[in-house]
């Protein structure tokens, strides 16, 4: 059983969505640019978090 101590997320800074889609292309991978939240359509960077803090980050938006 794995512990989900160490797992990591991309979350949405504005509605805390992490339903972001997935780079596949090499030159997206390397290079940074900014995404797209496929449910609020914020546009920039999206911070990592633990994927225990989930919940603790959306209240936070509230």
């Amino acid at each position: 059983m794995k512990s989900n101590k160490n797992q990591y997320t991309k979350i949405c800074p504005k509605c805390g969505n992490i339903d972001l889609p997935i780079k596949t292309d090499f030159v997206e991978i390397l290079a940074p640019t900014p995404e797209k939240c496929r449910k609020c359509g914020y546009t920039g960077l999206f911070p990592e978090i633990n994927i225990n803090e989930i919940e603790e980050f959306r209240e936070s938006l509230k």
